[in-house]
């Protein structure tokens, strides 16, 4: 008689993540000279669903010659003009959602919000996984550039009323300064931008580390350049002493860089590369 070998646990199915929805500009509205809001609506916007503050979707833009993207096949070819951006608000009343563009004058999402126009099609993907805010936590540092700005005032809405959120984003000037609403109690500086050759968000930088809220900070988010994120995150961890699990880091772009990898949480492998978000091993079956 064989011995009967216990099952081997199947290799999980793939993720199978939903067709991105079609999705009709409504209205543009400049926010500041490099900042631009484009509202989306359409029947497919019904089933988006808002899943937290600082969460992300996925923009897929026309390609060269479209009048509308092209939606995404298994066989077909890959969409080359996909971007990564956060959902500044979604009406579901209104089935209205918000993005807000940086207007840096390069890369295909800043030139195609730069021209955006009512009746232009998009299609969005998403949202993907938010920012979960530690309810039993009341003292906040949250800092950034103006990339972040979208993560940072859903996050800053998302506060409770006990919070406090020590906040410092970097812009080019004052003129890139806009309101940021909270239930929570606020201290805002905006700084500068005073970079160094081939160093990007210096001044966000100093001003992070010269932070006196950092003494009793109980949760830091911070989202910049990639190396400058990475700067920030060594300084907290190894000169500040906070631990891993008390600070959240994203690398939103890199100098040099048109395509950098969207899931950059501030933390490299021994190759130097981008370590990606850990997703949770299903349990073994009972069956």
């Amino acid at each position: 008689m064989s011995e009967t070998k216990p099952a081997e646990n199947p290799t999980p199915a793939p993720r199978r993540r939903p067709p991105p929805r079609r999705a009709v500009v409504s209205r543009v509205e400049r926010l500041t000279p490099r900042m631009v809001r484009v509202t989306f609506t359409g029947e497919q916007l019904a089933s988006f669903t808002w899943n937290g503050p600082g969460a992300y979707i996925k923009l897929i833009l026309p390609e060269e010659g479209q009048s509308e993207p092209t939606p995404p096949s298994p066989d077909g070819p890959r969409p080359t003009r996909v971007r990564t951006y956060t959902p500044r608000r979604f009406d579901p009343a209104a089935n209205e959602l918000d993005v807000d563009f940086i207007l840096h004058g390069h890369g295909p999402a800043s030139q195609w919000a730069s021209q955006a126009a009512p009746g232009q099609v998009v299609l969005i993907g998403g949202p993907g996984p938010s920012y979960k805010i530690d309810e039993n936590a009341e003292r906040f540092v949250i800092a950034g550039d103006e990339t972040a700005l979208p993560a940072i005032a859903t996050i800053l809405e998302a506060l409770p009323a006990k919070a406090k959120a020590t906040v410092r984003i970097e812009v080019q000037d004052a003129s890139d300064e806009i309101p940021l609403q909270s239930a929570a109690s606020l201290d805002v500086a905006w700084v500068y931008r005073n970079d160094q050759p081939g160093l990007a968000n210096c001044a966000l930088e100093e001003a992070v580390r010269n932070l006196p809220a950092l003494a009793d900070a109980e949760r830091v988010y911070i989202a910049c350049e990639a190396k400058a994120v990475r700067r920030v995150r060594r300084f907290l961890l190894e000169e500040r002493g906070f631990a891993p699990t008390s600070i959240v880091t994203r690398g939103y772009w890199q100098i040099g860089e048109a395509n950098h990898p969207d899931h950059d949480y501030g933390s490299d492998d021994e190759n130097g590369r981008p370590i990606p978000p850990q997703r949770p091993t299903p349990p073994p079956s009972a069956s």
